[in-house]
């Protein structure tokens, strides 16, 4: 029996995959399709009477991770070359009823549609699904393929967006090691603009332990550092997920909103317009990995 081929490296939550088969009087195709979802909800749509195989499937359906899945499966039987027949004893039964009637009620004879249009007089080939064991075993080896197909297109979707991720996941990285560099060229500025202050509370004739209340204060507000460190390590470990196998979407997700934490206080803590201004640029560059990271499974 044909397995599907387990997931490699991270997928999207949106695909498709097909396949078809026959064993027997029997076709039929399976169509999986997904889109995005908070979890992993499987919607099956199969005819009656398959209903004992669809467990066994939904363990199958676990290497999906998330997503919204449906799973339709149309199966018909081959064109039967009688695919009515009379059934004599019914025939016989409907007649003798009418024969009796027409002995206490004067009416016409009816008609042959009319007759033929009773239940059991006329059938179809029965339409029940009785599958042997290898009809099954014929279902669920195109499952497979079916499955493969899908994992495939994840796959190849998921590939594309991860390229994404790390091309702008880089330029954050750049960034951030860009503000980085220029705050260190701007404690000049700040030094300037402390002792400024410093000497207008001098001038107030404020207390020195007041003064050294006010520059320490001045000091921890316009010192990034933390900011930048996290920044630094929040993106790498964004990074090293994108070369995992499996699951990441929700971790991906929960470094981004790391991630935006950290930028917006940067943003409120950088003093400088220049500096503020590549900021909101970083902040722009995390809100466009969230909008991708949604897409990951």
């Amino acid at each position: 029996m044909t397995e599907a081929t387990p997931p490699v490296g991270l997928q999207s939550m949106t695909g498709y995959g097909a396949a078809e088969g026959d064993a027997g009087a029997f076709v039929w195709r399976w169509e999986l399709r997904s889109v995005n979802g908070k979890g992993l909800d499987l919607k099956f749509r199969m005819p009656t009477g398959l209903e004992a195989l669809e467990q066994g499937l939904r363990r199958k359906l676990r290497d999906l991770h998330r997503g919204s899945v449906s799973i339709n499966l149309r199966m018909d039987r081959e064109t039967s070359e009688e695919p009515l027949r009379v059934d004599e004893d019914a025939l016989a039964a409907v007649a003798a009823a009418l024969n009796k009637v027409r002995q206490y009620v004067d009416c016409d004879k009816p008609r042959p549609d009319a007759i033929l249009a009773m239940r059991g007089v006329l059938s179809a080939p029965q339409s029940d699904l009785e599958l042997s064991d290898h009809h099954k075993e014929r279902l669920i080896e195109t499952f497979d393929q079916a499955l493969a197909a899908h994992l495939a297109a994840r796959r190849q979707e998921g590939g594309r967006i991860v390229e994404v991720l790390k091309e702008r996941c880089a330029k954050l990285q750049n960034l951030t090691t860009s503000i980085s560099e220029q705050t260190l060229d701007a404690r000049d500025q700040l030094a300037e603009r402390i002792r400024s202050q410093i000497a207008e509370l001098l001038a107030e004739h404020v207390t020195e332990e007041r003064v050294a209340q006010e520059a320490a204060l001045l000091a921890i507000k316009a010192d990034v550092s933390e900011e930048l460190d996290r920044l630094g390590v929040h993106a790498q470990a964004f990074i090293d997920l994108l070369g995992t196998d499996g699951a990441a979407g929700r971790r991906l997700e929960f470094l981004t909103q790391e991630l935006m934490r950290e930028a917006s206080t940067l943003t409120a803590k950088l003093h400088t317009a220049e500096l503020k201004s590549q900021a909101l640029d970083l902040k722009e560059l995390v809100d466009s990995l969230r909008e991708q990271v949604l897409n990951i499974a």
